[in-house]
């Protein structure tokens, strides 16, 4: 395993280049294994996003630790590396990064892997994580629907790739009370305007 302290560190591991691993399913297809390709970072270096939909009480992140001490660091943290702040920025683990402050566990380094994704990709890959643990907040997501719609995704891509309908990403736009999300919406006359004769 890699130990990343500094920008420089990941940068020239990075260069070394990896295949990335891939399971074949049963029809063919192939999934990328990025947890075959962790790497171990300096705690620092590893930063929260601003989108998360997620909030755990604090009798859960007790939980958490206690999971962690009984169990050790099994998942590492989902990030992507941003260069733009030089940090691996967390798309899922929010609450695991937590743990290794010193008021939890007080650990150096973090195992974590690193996606190549891009804003709108790694928005959605919070929002499933979340979702698929049956955890999100409807103000955040609504929150995160119109910063997706920001990245220039469509209506029916939020929909299909955060597995909720149409109606759901139409209402979330609304609670966000942007009209500029709207802009490019089609709309259909209620009732039309005609010259009657007389």
């Amino acid at each position: 395993m890699r130990i990343v302290n500094s920008a420089r560190d990941y940068y020239s591991h990075k260069q070394q280049g990896h295949d990335m691993v891939e399971i074949k399913t049963d029809n063919g297809a192939r999934i990328p294994a990025p947890c075959m390709h962790p790497l171990l970072v300096a705690r620092e270096m590893v930063v929260a996003n601003t989108y998360n939909p997620n909030h755990v009480p604090t009798d859960k992140m007790k939980l958490l630790q206690q999971s962690i001490m009984d169990n050790g660091f099994c998942l590492p943290i989902t990030t992507i590396w941003n260069d733009d702040i030089e940090k691996f920025v967390i798309v899922d683990g929010f609450h695991r990064n937590m743990m290794t402050f010193k008021k939890w566990l007080g650990m150096q380094y973090i195992p974590v892997v690193v996606l190549p994704h891009d804003m709108a990709k790694r928005m959605v890959a919070t929002m499933q994580f979340n979702k698929a643990r049956g955890l999100h907040q409807v103000d955040l997501d609504a929150e995160l629907i119109r910063k997706l719609i920001e990245q220039g995704m469509d209506d029916e891509n939020v929909a299909v790739h955060l597995g909720i309908d149409i109606d759901t990403v139409y209402r979330y736009k609304q609670v966000t009370g942007v009209a500029e999300i709207f802009k490019n919406a089609d709309y259909s006359s209620s009732w039309e305007m005609v010259d009657e004769e007389e």
